[in-house]
């Protein structure tokens, strides 16, 4: 497997790009909660926030990691080649300034399509992760 480097900036600089973004109370409380629980799934996220399965979750986040990443758009769009490059198909994933999908020891995608899992396993980037503090 070969390891392409993540962009990274501090988790000060994005907590002042979500400050700036402006995000709905709902959008808020599902980033906070994702930062504190720091791994998740579209139907633990369903049933632990109780909130619609409409649209889903992970189209909610792509829509909040744009407006966040209007506020630090150097470091979005470094993102979104990053993402473009650790991808299996070539396709980038917005939702990858927060989190990315999760691996196994071998490597291998928690994916359904990896046959590893039911539902694609996703883990916040550890210098985002709240849930220790």
């Amino acid at each position: 497997m070969r390891v392409i480097p993540r962009p990274r900036i501090s988790s000060k600089e994005l907590d002042q790009a979500i400050e700036k973004a402006n995000l709905s109370s709902s959008d808020y409380e599902l980033i906070e909660y994702i930062r504190y629980k720091g791994i998740f799934s579209q139907p633990s996220l369903v049933k632990e926030l109780r909130i619609k399965s409409k649209p889903p979750i992970l189209s909610r986040l792509c829509e909040i990691s744009r407006k966040i990443g209007e506020h630090i758009p150097n470091h979005f769009e470094e993102i979104r080649k990053w993402s473009e490059l650790i991808s299996e198909n070539g396709v980038r994933w917005d939702g990858d300034l927060i989190c990315s999908t999760a691996r196994n020891i071998e490597g291998d995608p928690l994916t359904p399509e990896a046959g590893t899992v039911a539902f694609e396993i996703l883990v916040v980037h550890k210098e985002f992760f709240t849930g220790l503090s």
